[in-house]
């Protein structure tokens, strides 16, 4: 199971500060960065534009677009993407108006696409066409918009789902929003393909020593 500290920041110092924590550690190759519009939630954050400038090392991205319309951020991208090493783009689907447009935008530059579900939204959110072009199924076991929530067990329940919608299909699952320690070989049994962990890392006195007990507790987890 992955690692994907995750940054939820409007401030570029705060994120460059996280950056900096995430690339110390040296047991994490990507990060997901949060984008939050002001619309889709009440919050907003720094946008792909205000990123360029930042150094990324070897670190590769992740964006989860909690936006009002994440094509529109898509785009905003492309002509950044010689700046930001992008992995995938993980996009809420609650206020997205068109899946087979966002799939088609995002695959034609070779990034990985993802839909993530809020705690409430059914996995019937997904059309039934969109399921061979995901590569990516991000849960929310928080409610969208904000770090340092509770973990929410009843999420999980959409993994049997998810599962029966999948034929030869290599799709990776990735649990969003309050993992402690205690849930890990849960999530590991229902074989999760990566957990994201954001102000349980940041509001600790070692963010790096954080990270690295944490990837370690992944590790330990996987050979009990």
């Amino acid at each position: 199971m992955n690692l994907y500290p995750s940054i939820l920041t409007s401030s570029l110092i705060e994120f460059k500060k996280q950056l900096t924590w995430i690339a110390q550690s040296q047991v994490v190759e990507v990060i997901q960065i949060d984008i939050i519009d002001g619309y889709f939630a009440d919050n907003f954050t720094l946008t792909p534009s205000d990123l360029i400038q930042v150094d990324y090392g070897e670190l590769r991205l992740d964006f989860h677009l909690m936006t009002q319309e994440p094509i529109d951020f898509v785009q905003e991208m492309v002509p950044l993407k010689e700046h930001l090493p992008v992995r995938a783009i993980i996009a809420q689907v609650e206020r997205m108006s068109s899946q087979g447009e966002f799939f088609q935008e995002v695959k034609k530059h070779t990034w990985k696409a993802g839909l993530s579900l809020d705690l409430y939204t059914p996995v019937e959110a997904i059309d039934p066409e969109s399921w061979p072009e995901l590569d990516i199924v991000q849960l929310m076991t928080i409610k969208y918009g904000f770090q340092g929530q509770e973990f929410n067990q009843n999420a999980l329940e959409k993994i049997t789902e998810i599962r029966q919608q999948l034929i030869n299909h290599d799709l990776e699952i990735i649990i969003d929003g309050g993992v402690k320690k205690e849930q890990l070989n849960q999530l590991l049994k229902n074989k999760i393909g990566g957990v994201t962990v954001g102000s349980g890392f940041w509001k600790s006195d070692d963010p790096v020593g954080s990270i690295i007990k944490y990837s370690q507790l992944i590790e330990q987890a996987g050979t009990d």
